[in-house]
């Protein structure tokens, strides 16, 4: 049997009935799905680079000897020079009194005098596995006490949540794409069994299981596919608007060729949908394949 015929009267039985609930649903769980892609997209990257920028930074502290008040100039200056030559750092930040009396809230600036206020340096290493020498450091603050905080060290529980965000969002999204599937399957199981008859007639007539497979599935995409293109402009309308308004960063870091949010995210779903439709279509080829030969050629 021609192909051409054989599409032509598949689209005129199959799924006529369903053409609005196939594209109303679709684009409900497209939706969803977009949301998450997007979300979870966005988290990684955001996520990845905070954590990886967070962990180059070294807290450097060095506290001024009993009846000192403040690090030496001569001192202070040795170890900034120090700092600076080192090939491992890429910038410093030093403290400066002022920002530490802010940051512990005191006011009295009577007592201000009467207390010890360290030198606090904030370094940002090249790469976080390279290490400040210690010792170097003591001899230059002359035996004074230097405590260097690693960055690094404080994170290995923030690293344990993000990843169990990512795993929930992951699944989440995952749950909802099988959820699809299996409303797919259920609709072409329903669809053929309703429809045997008919297509055990196609089949006496020469038509293989492989070209009713295929003209099925494609009549299948074709009326999901409206919806799903819908619900991606506009999830990433919708997305781009949310981000813009409130000023989250999230999308700086998956920009692609300069575009802007709302086309960096279109691209993204866009090939995000070309996978999960080409997942679809193959599985559901094969369920049809084996469906087909077991209903009628047992």
């Amino acid at each position: 049997m021609n192909d051409f015929k054989i599409t032509n009267i598949l689209n005129e039985i199959f799924f006529n009935s369903e053409t609005r609930l196939l594209s109303g649903f679709s684009f409900f769980i497209v939706s969803i799905i977009s949301v998450h892609f997007i979300f979870y997209l966005n988290f990684f990257n955001f996520s990845g680079d905070l954590i990886k920028n967070e962990s180059k930074l070294v807290t450097l502290q060095v506290v001024p000897q009993e009846g000192e008040k403040r690090i030496p100039d001569d001192v202070r200056r040795q170890i900034v020079n120090f700092l600076s030559k080192e090939n491992m750092i890429s910038s410093l930040n030093i403290y400066d009194e002022r920002k530490i009396i802010n940051e512990i809230g005191f006011d009295d600036l009577n007592a201000l005098s009467k207390i010890r206020i360290p030198l606090i340096i904030q370094l940002n290493l090249k790469n976080s596995n390279h290490e400040i020498d210690l010792e170097e450091l003591i001899n230059l603050s002359t035996n004074r006490k230097v405590d260097i905080e690693y960055h690094k060290n404080d994170l290995y529980e923030v690293n344990d949540y993000v990843y169990r965000i990512k795993l929930f969002i992951f699944i989440f999204g995952l749950s909802i794409i099988i959820l699809f599937l299996f409303f797919l399957t259920l609709l072409l199981k329903t669809t053929l069994q309703s429809n045997y008859k008919f297509i055990e007639i196609l089949q006496i007539m020469g038509a293989e299981n492989k070209n009713i497979s295929l003209n099925l599935l494609v009549i299948l995409i074709k009326k999901i596919l409206p919806g799903s293109i819908f619900a991606i402009i506009f999830i990433a309308s919708f997305s781009s608007i949310i981000l813009r308004i409130f000023s989250i960063p999230l999308n700086n870091s998956i920009n692609l060729l300069s575009m802007n949010d709302f086309f960096s995210n279109i691209f993204l779903l866009l090939l995000f949908l070309l996978f999960v439709l080409l997942f679809l279509f193959i599985y559901l080829f094969i369920y049809l394949q084996s469906f087909l030969e077991k209903r009628f050629f047992e």
